[in-house]
């Protein structure tokens, strides 16, 4: 099903029955991540599934984006949709998203879920530090022979585990999203919160998530063990359980 937002069409899928839980995708994602959760999710809640917009099935948006523009279609949805007091989960960027939206609109938000969470603006690595100065030097200064400095590039870009590489159009809205720091925001929120991390979690290590529960006043923290950031897609029945257990 599409909605139109922001002279956008917004693809969403609805399933099941009971409370509404919106569901809200990472950076290159799209609704098909919340698949293999789905079966153990749609008896017990009204799934609410959307293409955030630059993604899947939804248009892109016609300027750069930033989390406050993405809050504000979320917005939109839920009044166009008549969702009343839903329950929103957001994986990485989508848990941005969730963030941003939370203090901005208590009002129009139950309980919040925020797994794997990014909102929290990065210290980088030295290992980003040094790599990306060299792949910026090596788009300038290496002629594209035979395809040389884009594949050279690629393999930079992916042991950094850089979305820009693969961002296409959304790389001016990925670039200003990654800079925002929504620790204020955080602050911000009253709203019960259940934080949910992987412990082996590479893309968004668990401090940030230990930090997100000290600066949530109302939330609760539960790690899994030996997991990583797709935490719905490889580990789905405790993901769930702890879902459902805190709705």
């Amino acid at each position: 099903m599409y909605t139109k937002i922001d002279n956008l069409q917004v693809y969403f899928q609805k399933v099941g029955r009971g409370g509404d839980l919106i569901m809200l995708h990472g950076w290159g994602q799209d609704v098909s991540t919340f698949w293999p959760s789905l079966d153990l999710l749609k008896d017990n809640f009204t799934l609410w599934l959307i293409d955030l917009p630059g993604f899947g099935r939804s248009d892109s948006p016609q300027k750069t984006y930033d989390t406050k523009d993405y809050a504000k279609v979320l917005a939109e949805f839920i009044k166009i949709n008549k969702i009343k007091n839903p329950n929103i989960l957001g994986h990485s960027f989508g848990g941005k998203i969730t963030i941003k939206f939370t203090a901005l609109y208590p009002y129009l938000v139950n309980k919040i879920i925020l797994v794997g969470a990014s909102g929290i603006k990065p210290v980088p690595s030295l290992r980003r530090t040094l790599i990306l100065p060299l792949a910026k030097i090596i788009h300038f200064l290496i002629p594209d022979i035979l395809n040389l400095k884009t594949i050279i590039r690629k393999k930079f870009y992916r042991k950094i585990e850089s979305d820009y590489e693969n961002a296409g159009l959304m790389k001016e809205t990925l670039l200003k999203t990654i800079r925002e720091d929504l620790t204020e925001d955080l602050k911000k929120i009253n709203n019960l919160a259940l934080i949910i991390w992987g412990e082996e979690d590479r893309a968004v290590p668990i401090r940030y998530g230990i930090q997100m529960y000290r600066l949530i006043k109302n939330s609760k923290l539960v790690t899994l063990e030996g997991r990583g950031h797709f935490l719905h897609v490889h580990d789905p029945e405790r993901f769930t359980y702890y879902v459902k257990d805190f709705i």
